[in-house]
């Protein structure tokens, strides 16, 4: 999924970097964006970080047969009680940016053959991101669920700007539809 994004690889090369020097990634804010190839903090948008956009889009909405899919009439209903929005879980923010955190920490130690991405290897990154999400959630409401409704819409977004407006009607202009059988 990571080669849909042109700078996915280079994000996580540069938190990489800047991991090995600091031991902050497991904030939600250093899941980042990227300036001079280095990361820059987001500290008022966490989690909106490319790479966690975009493992979010391959692991739970593309496809017919992943959660996002499968339970789209679930992510409808939180908009009637809530941010008026659709949004994201707080577990699946919160897998896959331990799922980052597994993968960098695989990087930096040399990337093992043997590596495993278990409960109880990560689960104390795992709780952190929850313990930040609940705390967000019961402290500011608002943007809590805003956050989520943003993710969501940037989730969305992604699968919708591969392909240019002008490419039916290139397509249509190409064929010779009166040429074509009709029987």
């Amino acid at each position: 999924m990571l080669s849909k994004s042109e700078n996915a690889v280079d994000t996580c090369e540069a938190l990489l970097r800047a991991a090995h020097k600091q031991k902050v990634v497991s904030k939600p804010e250093f899941q980042s964006s990227m300036h001079k190839n280095m990361p820059t903090v987001l500290s008022k948008k966490p989690y909106m970080g490319n790479i966690i956009m975009h493992l979010m889009k391959g692991h739970y909405f593309n496809g017919s047969r992943l959660v996002g899919v499968l339970f789209a009439k679930w992510f409808n209903e939180i908009t009637e009680n809530k941010s008026k929005c659709p949004e994201v879980t707080i577990p699946m923010v919160v897998l896959t940016s331990t799922a980052v955190y597994a993968a960098l920490s695989w990087k930096a130690s040399g990337c093992p053959s043997k590596f495993n991405f278990t409960g109880n290897q990560f689960s104390e990154v795992y709780l952190l991101h929850v313990k930040i999400l609940e705390d967000l959630r019961m402290r500011v409401p608002k943007k809590f669920h805003k956050l989520m409704a943003n993710i969501f819409e940037a989730i969305q977004k992604l699968g919708h700007n591969t392909i240019p407006t002008t490419s039916h009607a290139e397509a249509l202009a190409f064929l010779n539809i009166d040429g074509m059988d009709s029987k």
